[in-house]
């Protein structure tokens, strides 16, 4: 029995009250399963805390249900439904590729050969493809040619194939862009296939992949064209390609090439001369429309293809200059799309359940909690969000969305080299991580490559994401991470008594400061290091008009994301893009020229590096990781000023804050963040406590913090390596506080709330969530910080 047979997702991840939301469940193997709406309380199994709690929720849609198998079909690649234009006798197949696997070993490549260009299926049809060997290979029906030569990985090439049906005659074309002193000539190939005619089937066209097998089970109507099922996916770039529907000559085919190059293909054409004219029947443009689902044809014919799980575009083509790293203003130097065998941007599953939300049910976190007689168990969490306008709670707390796409289903415990470095010890694995080993098909992380080894840049949330689960253990600290960490912070608010809200990132980035305006107090998830533009202007915009914000973690406002606006019929925030440039915490680096964004066309990469400094947020930003323990924090003497010694009422000056916890067993661990007047952090902050000189040698400063390696960086010798719990009036009676570390709320929850983490912020909390303005700030006791970063005595570590 695998744990794994039952997983589902949720059309979205906020749902207002009111509305529907669907649930689509995979039940691979019991005949049925039950499905109990919880209210999500606490996630983490920890025998030390109150353990899994979840509250049984009335509704409608609870019961028992008829389980089926879904599958995904994963692979990107672009297909054009069965046109008679494309029924050609006589062809000539042409493009330019960029491979990244083309020689695969059938032990682990089940796929066969890679299709670049083809209208080919079961020995029927015509295409071009690189082989099982790695060489570039025509086919018509089931007859094959090669070129024999090696196709060299991660560099230019033109390819092209034609075949004249009155002749017979059959050639095959691959000249490298760059060839090398000892590279061998590849010379044309040509073999005669007397009598042979192309057979042809009611198939799409395709580009970087083939038609496998029509299929007419129920789980093929999640492939696309529907009961169509895709095989022989291709991994990298595809610029340019063009059909014909005669044999071109070599001098013709240059023609064609040559006329793409000089960017013949902004606009409509039926041809580079007049000969060519009526010969073509489609030639694609990949740099219109970078920011659609379209790869549009600018032949006579208008051939457009559906792109299908979203490729990486706004990719550099054959003939980037490096002159321009904008696609938007060299458009016909990004003429490329990178195919991957593991894109998915919608498993498109059919319907399981439907619920009708109650109009009156409370803003919280939920999940759809499915279990069968056999032991099989899984959850589909989701957040009922109040309508703006009809908030329910002074208090709301922003769940971190857009960083759960981030980190949807990464496969770092399995894939990453050296993770036992990483975390000083050896990486337990979950079932969810042993799972999404076997099936790449469930997509990976944005901290993930491909399987080619490119990085991972979009992330969908339509598809099962299985580390966005309660009772799952993140391996960097074998403890809650992102969501069940969340739920510390959802599990203190209930233990303390507090009414509250929940939204989502996606509803501060469509909704804007109308979204927010009305609560007293917005508090953030443990781990918000992602985030988009419109959110972080809702904040900006929020605070400097008197809100009140409460910074529970690390780590936060460091990535640049966007939501792909392509994919918005389908609801908001599906697809979330990320580039990581040339700074920061990177798992993968986008090569030059691949910094933009293909959605939005925004520049990548952190958001320090676009003049927008994570300080600036809520006060403090990030300085350091490490994930073997964590810490604790002592209070300084700022911690004493009258401007906010209010939050230290209950707490001796001499405890030690936070030596305990469900993360790492202290407060101040994993990622830390830090007062930089330098960086951002307003003048005015006062640090109030720290841990710095607590941390070990697994703890390292962030890179983009120093310019060349050098002995010193890690926790036991660098004075940034701490961190800092931070505050800051804003304008209009606001007020930021920062607690700067991801484990944070992991001690909120310890002993039942009773600590003196939870003092802390029961304090600021009591304080930030009142109607009107903050008291304004003792004008004596009003001190601005140098610019510096906070200065802790760090000569000697502190008992």
């Amino acid at each position: 029995m695998s744990w794994m047979r039952l997983t589902g997702y949720a059309d979205k991840f906020g749902v207002h009250p009111g509305d529907k939301i669907r649930f689509y469940v995979n039940c691979d193997g019991p005949k049925n399963y039950d499905l109990q709406i919880m209210r999500m309380v606490n996630g983490d199994t920890n025998p030390r805390g109150p353990g899994l709690v979840e509250k049984p929720v009335k509704a409608a849609c609870n019961g028992n249900y008829s389980g089926r198998r879904q599958v995904i079909y994963s692979g990107s690649y672009g297909c054009h439904k069965d046109e008679p234009e494309l029924r050609v006798e006589s062809f000539t197949l042409q493009c330019w590729i960029w491979p990244t696997t083309p020689k695969t070993h059938p032990k682990y490549w089940k796929h066969g050969a890679q299709g670049l260009m083809a209208k080919w299926s079961k020995n029927k049809g015509y295409g071009l493809f690189i082989n099982e060997e790695g060489c570039l290979e025509l086919r018509i029906n089931e007859h094959k040619i090669s070129t024999g030569a090696p196709i060299r990985d991660h560099a230019w090439h033109f390819v092209a194939a034609s075949f004249n049906a009155e002749t017979g005659e059959a050639v095959l074309y691959h000249e490298p862009q760059i060839m090398y002193a000892l590279d061998p000539v590849i010379p044309p190939v040509k073999k005669k296939l007397a009598g042979v005619k192309v057979k042809h089937d009611d198939i799409p066209f395709t580009v970087a992949c083939h038609v496998d097998r029509k299929d007419s089970s129920p789980e093929a109507r999640a492939s696309v064209p529907a009961g169509v099922v895709m095989g022989g996916p291709y991994n990298g770039k595809i610029d340019s390609p063009r059909l014909c529907n005669r044999a071109l000559s070599r001098l013709e085919i240059e023609t064609m090439k040559q006329g793409a190059q000089r960017g013949m293909s902004e606009r409509r054409h039926s041809g580079p001369t007049d000969s060519l004219a009526t010969a073509i029947v489609g030639a694609w443009d990949f740099s219109a429309g970078i920011n659609t689902a379209l790869g549009h044809d600018k032949g006579p014919y208008r051939y457009d293809l559906t792109i299908v799980n979203c490729p990486t575009r706004a990719m550099t083509g054959h003939n980037f200059t490096g002159h321009n790293f904008d696609w938007k203003h060299a458009p016909h130097e990004y003429g490329a799309i990178h195919f991957h065998d593991d894109d998915v941007d919608d498993a498109r599953w059919e319907c399981s359940v439907e619920w009708d939300v109650p109009a009156d049910l409370k803003s919280d976190c939920y999940a759809a909690k499915l279990t069968t007689k056999d032991g099989d168990e899984d959850y589909i969490p989701f957040f009922v969000v109040a309508r703006v306008g009809q908030e329910q709670s002074k208090i709301a707390v922003i769940i971190p969305t857009i960083s759960y796409m981030a980190y949807a289903n990464e496969h770092l415990a399995n894939n990453a080299g050296g993770a036992e470095l990483l975390v000083y010890r050896v990486p337990i694995m979950q079932h969810q991580n042993m799972f999404l080993a076997e099936h790449r098909e469930y997509g990976g992380s944005i901290y993930d490559t491909h399987t080619d080894g490119s990085g991972l840049c979009l992330s969908s949330r339509l598809r099962p994401i299985l580390s966005v689960r309660p009772k799952y253990d993140h391996f960097l600290m074998q403890a809650p991470w992102q969501y069940p960490a969340d739920l510390h912070l959802i599990c203190w608010l209930n233990q303390m008594g507090y009414k509250y809200d929940v939204i989502t990132d996606e509803d501060v980035h469509y909704d804007g400061l109308a979204r927010i305006k009305n609560y007293n107090v917005l508090i953030t998830g443990s781990h918000p290091e992602h985030n988009s533009g419109p959110e972080l202007d809702a904040l900006h915009d929020y605070t400097q008009q008197g809100g009140r914000l409460m910074y529970m973690g690390a780590d936060g406002w460091y990535w640049i994301h966007s939501y792909h606006p392509a994919y918005e019929h389908l609801g908001r925030g599906v697809i979330t893009e990320m580039r990581r440039c040339e700074s920061g915490i990177r798992t993968w680096r986008a090569d030059p020229g691949e910094y933009y964004h293909q959605g939005t066309g925004e520049l990548g990469g952190m958001w320090r590096y676009r003049g927008r400094y994570l300080h600036t947020v809520a006060g403090t930003g990030m300085s350091s990781e490490g994930f073997d323990i964590s810490s604790y924090y002592s209070r300084t003497p700022e911690s004493n000023d009258p401007r906010v010694a209010w939050a230290f009422e209950g707490i001796g000056y001499d405890e030690k804050l936070g030596n305990f916890g469900f993360v790492g067993g202290g407060a101040a661990g994993t990622e830390l963040d830090i007062v930089d007047t330098m960086l951002g952090s307003p003048p005015h902050t006062l640090v109030v406590a720290t841990s710095a000189g607590r941390h070990t040698e697994a703890y390292l400063l962030v890179m983009e913090d120093y310019g060349f390696n050098q002995q010193g960086l890690d926790g036991t010798q660098h004075p940034r390596v701490r961190s800092d719990i931070a505050y800051h009036e804003t304008p209009n009676g606001g007020g930021c506080f920062a607690f700067s570390s991801i484990a944070f709320c992991g001690s909120l929850p310890w002993n039942g709330g009773k600590n003196n983490i939870s003092k802390l912020v029961g304090n600021v909390l009591n304080r930030f969530m009142q109607d009107g303005p903050l008291p304004p700030a003792p004008k004596a006791a009003i001190k601005h910080r140098g610019r510096a970063a906070y200065d802790p005595p760090l000569n000697k570590k502190r008992k």
